[in-house]
């Protein structure tokens, strides 16, 4: 399993996505969020070219999202939407299977 973990101060894409390498790819992505505004919003994003991404699962508060079973990509990244209740830093972990 391909892990990247990330730690998000303002809204918007963190830098650096996952990336399975040139002619492979990701399936069965997973997205944890740690935060301690339970109004914080995260999207998982996966693009087959690191130019065009498309939110696959979205995560409000310290949960789990996950994307469909059969989706393939060969690059995934967060996304924070909102940072929630008095803008705390949070972190997310992106996991896929190859």
């Amino acid at each position: 399993m391909a892990k990247a973990s990330f730690t998000a101060t303002v809204v918007g894409v963190v830098a650096n996505p996952l990336n399975a390498g040139a002619g492979a790819t990701y399936g069965h992505f997973y997205l944890k969020v740690k935060s301690t505004a339970p109004d914080c919003v995260v999207a998982l994003e996966t693009s087959p070219d690191n130019t065009t991404y498309t939110e696959v699962a979205r995560v409000t508060g310290s949960k789990w999202g996950y994307s469909r079973s059969d989706l393939r990509a060969q690059y995934a990244h967060v996304n924070v939407i909102s940072l929630g209740t008095n803008a705390p830093p949070l972190a997310a972990v992106i996991a896929a299977n190859p």
